[in-house]
């Protein structure tokens, strides 16, 4: 990965961060609000293995484990079995053929899948009474509706051509 690669990701992590901040402020505790570090999980896979994706990823959800008062722990590992999906999805498309949008689809649902189970053996795991969050799996959901919008952001248009 180059330096202009590892600043992209490094400012997309912050940005990613704020936006988990602004989400999780006094008052918004009923408003649904997506999970901006599983867009990075789905998106930058699609650039491959990268130490410093997973990096970002790991301190991105240790931010999210003290803003959201969950396990500490349990957002890194769940940002992480995201990011191994969406890999072995974007890995699938590009040695057998298999369509963008079936890769893309599997990155994001299939993270989603993912970092949700990892949330619930971490919550086990602490003892935890279950997400940090009641309406947790609206967040998923707007969380992957929003994705399609995101990713043109995230992925730069020259990796999105050569992925079709």
């Amino acid at each position: 990965m180059t330096w202009p690669w590892r600043v992209w990701v490094i400012l997309l992590t912050l940005l990613a961060g704020f936006t988990t901040a602004f989400g999780t402020q006094a008052g918004m505790s009923s408003a649904w609000w997506p999970v901006a570090g599983l867009w990075l999980a789905a998106s930058l896979a699609s650039f491959g293995l990268s130490v410093w994706v997973a990096g970002s990823l790991i301190l991105l959800g240790v931010f999210m484990d003290f803003v959201g008062e969950a396990p500490i722990g349990a957002w890194p590992m769940a940002l992480l079995s995201a990011y191994g999906v969406a890999l072995v999805a974007w890995d699938r498309q590009a040695t057998s053929g298999v369509p963008v949008m079936v890769a893309e689809f599997v990155a994001v649902i299939g993270g989603l899948i993912a970092a949700g189970v990892a949330l619930s053996l971490a919550a086990g795991i602490a003892g935890h009474p279950g997400f940090s969050r009641d309406g947790f799996m609206t967040d998923f959901l707007l969380t992957a509706a929003l994705y399609p919008l995101i990713r043109f952001v995230t992925i730069p248009a020259s990796i999105r051509d050569a992925r079709r």
